[in-house]
């Protein structure tokens, strides 16, 4: 801690960068009046755009658990013990995508599953999503797209936020943000968060609990200074997250129960940062801006007590970037900066009291970019280039570009944009929840050295997106529709298609990954809206000695949405969410009575949310989610006996809970 206060007071001597947008130059995008979730293609990049009115519709609780209104990404269970949800975007995994907050790597590394659920929904005040590579403003990583949040931190906010949500099933949490005006220019947010899953269930009927017990508390503080020469930021979060589950028996004695099977995850996360820009012309278009981040990470878990398996990780990573910007009103205007990313890493696997893996590494990158923005009537086009060295991986050369054409003063538009990805693979800590099973664990060319003795995943992803406003009954209206075709150059994956007492971790020889959306957005009358899109996926990776879909992940999703208003300030949501069928790891080979299915049945989820406005500072809501009641029953292979080879917790197709109901409140003091 001591060391973590020192890092603080070298943040505060810092000058940081002030830009809080992720989208490329010309993107801008201003949010009035209810400040509803849209789609823009404003700038040259297309984003979305998921704010405070958007977070509403989906009640609880984490960011992890807030994109119940978009089909960019798809959020499931990780499997049916730990309660992890994972994200996917393009038909790729979560880890492929840069998760940042204000523009700093927030979640990566040891947190590349978890950190997500490290952040309290009601605290953020938007997201930007977006899809392919971004910026290289924003670093190499990042093959399938970006998210980028914030936490409250406004002005205008109001100077007390409450919120406390409770469900039928005993899952509860509240969240206090205060603002103190420090002065006319300086203004700081507090954040405090706690929540927790208090009750064991078991929807499933296997003897397992379908969601972990938990409690998490988050705390925070940002401090930031606007003028009309600099502007900068302060700030610093705390995490401290523990989830148990596993066999029931465990949890209906007061003390524990040792020869049956149980989890226990312990994360403890600190973040902190600072940001700086300055304006060196009196229009604010010419700028410096800097940015520092430090984080110290520790996760302990107990990933599989029968075995005796254990994971341990602990990381401290620093993050540096300085950008040089100049304006964007002439025909060109560019963008230059360099960047240091450090990471410290310690990891320890092992099993049945022997040591696994002890990967240990210290991972330094220096690079230096720059990005020239073209523009020409309709037409604008953003060509980026990056130069890095790393001391593991040697230099690395990452071009991108992004390009807008605007076909019609009516909004109509294309975009497209093309670019390069890298990533470490962090090969223990991305694949923990398929290590809480008995499989043989099988990194191939493992070493000490390096990186796991791999080399870094290599990918080059190509996007197209149409944008056509038109108009209906008198109200704007939108169609969109987008296609991305990711090719890997040298991709990491894990084969659980060889054996089912196997997992084979490794480059994989072949794959394809297409994607194709399309979105309408409707407005039938002043007060309905209604959104509709659909999502194919074609993710095919050489898996058991074929090609075959990438197992649990649905190749078309529906997601439909009516939202009503009316004058008394009542409000209704309707979430209608259909997944395809989903393909289930291979188990031909086992006895007959433990196979499972080759492919999960197809599955329909209904929420339903209603909300009122009581005064200027009330807010009432109800809701249900999983109207339908659909749960899966064996998301475990071989539950009734987790001493079997193949006993695997990572056969999780569907919703685990089943029907639930909620209700809660927000209080806003201006």
């Amino acid at each position: 801690m001591r060391r973590l206060i020192g890092l603080f007071l070298l943040v505060i001597a810092s000058h940081i960068h002030a830009q809080t947008d992720t989208t490329l130059p010309g993107n801008e995008v201003e949010i009035t009046g209810d400040r509803k979730g849209v789609i823009s293609g404003k700038g040259i990049q297309k984003s979305e755009i998921l704010t405070e009115t958007e977070f509403k519709k989906a009640a609880c609780c984490t960011l992890s658990e807030s994109f119940e209104t978009t089909n960019t990404l798809e959020v499931s269970n990780a499997d049916g013990v730990s309660g992890i949800r994972q994200i996917e975007m393009l038909g790729l995994a979560g880890k492929y995508v840069h998760m940042s907050q204000l523009n700093m790597p927030a979640v990566r590394g040891l947190s590349i599953l978890t950190g997500l659920n490290h952040i309290p929904g009601p605290m953020v005040s938007a997201v930007h999503l977006s899809k392919g590579t971004g910026s290289v403003t924003e670093g190499f990583e990042g093959l399938t797209g970006g998210i980028n949040y914030a936490l409250k931190q406004e002005p205008t906010e109001p100077r007390l936020f409450l919120n406390a949500y409770l469900n039928n099933q005993w899952r509860g949490e509240v969240n206090l943000i205060t603002k103190q005006r420090i002065n006319h220019r300086t203004f700081s947010h507090s954040y405090i968060h706690y929540g927790g899953q208090w009750k064991t269930m078991d929807f499933g009927s296997d003897g397992f609990t379908d969601m972990p017990l938990s409690n998490r508390i988050f705390l925070g503080n940002q401090i930031s200074r606007y003028n009309d020469k600099n502007e900068w930021v302060l700030g610093f979060t705390y995490v401290n997250n523990e989830r148990r589950g596993g066999d029931l028996h465990h949890f209906m004695h007061k003390q524990p129960v040792n020869n049956v099977f149980h989890f226990n995850m312990k994360e403890k996360k600190t973040d902190v940062w600072g940001k700086f820009g300055v304006f060196l012309n009196k229009e604010a278009t010419r700028s410096i801006g800097q940015i520092l981040h430090l984080k110290h990470e520790q996760t302990h878990s107990l990933l599989n007590k029968l075995r005796n398996r254990h994971y341990e990780g602990e990381q401290f990573s620093l993050f540096y970037s300085a950008i040089y910007a100049t304006p964007n009103k002439k025909p060109i205007s560019t963008r230059s900066g360099v960047s240091v990313m450090i990471d410290n890493v310690n990891e320890t696997l092992s099993d049945s009291g022997a040591l696994l893996f002890n990967p240990a590494r210290k991972e330094q990158n220096f690079g230096s970019f720059s990005e020239w923005v073209f523009k020409s009537g309709e037409s604008s086009i953003v060509l980026g280039i990056r130069s890095d060295y790393n001391n593991l991986f040697g230099w690395l050369i990452t071009p991108r570009i992004h390009a807008k054409w605007e076909i019609d003063e009516k909004g109509k538009m294309m975009h497209f944009q093309s670019g390069r990805g890298v990533r470490t693979p962090w090969v223990l800590a991305e694949n923990l929840p398929l290590f809480i099973s008995n499989r043989i664990i099988d990194v191939k060319d493992y070493s000490d050295g390096g990186a796991y003795g791999q080399r870094r995943e290599d990918a080059i992803n190509t996007g197209v997106s149409l944008t056509l406003p038109f108009r209906m009954f008198g109200y704007p209206a939108k169609f969109i529709t987008d296609a991305f075709h990711t090719r890997f150059l040298h991709l990491i994956g894990t084969d659980r298609d060889q054996r089912p007492d196997l997992i084979l971790i490794g480059k994989i020889d072949q794959s394809r990954y297409n994607a194709i959306q399309t979105d309408l957005h409707l407005q039938p009358h002043r007060r309905i809206e209604m959104r509709m899109s659909y999502r194919f996926i074609e993710n095919l990776l050489w898996l058991g000695g074929s090609m075959r879909q990438q197992p649990l992940l649905s190749k078309h999703r529906f997601v439909g949405i009516i939202s009503l208003k009316n004058r008394k300030k009542w409000f209704m949501d309707a979430i209608v969410q259909w997944n395809s069928p989903k393909r289930l790891p291979e188990t031909s080979s086992l006895p007959e009575k433990n196979q499972m299915p080759t492919w999960s049945p197809a599955y329909s989820i209904v929420n339903l949310q209603i909300r009122k406005d009581i005064g200027k500072k009330w807010e009432w809501y109800v809701g249900g989610e999983n109207l339908l009641n659909v749960v899966q029953r064996n998301p475990v292979l071989s539950a009734e006996n987790p001493n079997q080879p193949w006993f695997d917790a990572a056969y999780a197709w569907g919703p685990l809970n089943g029907i639930f109901a909620y209700t809660g409140f927000r209080l806003k003091i201006k």
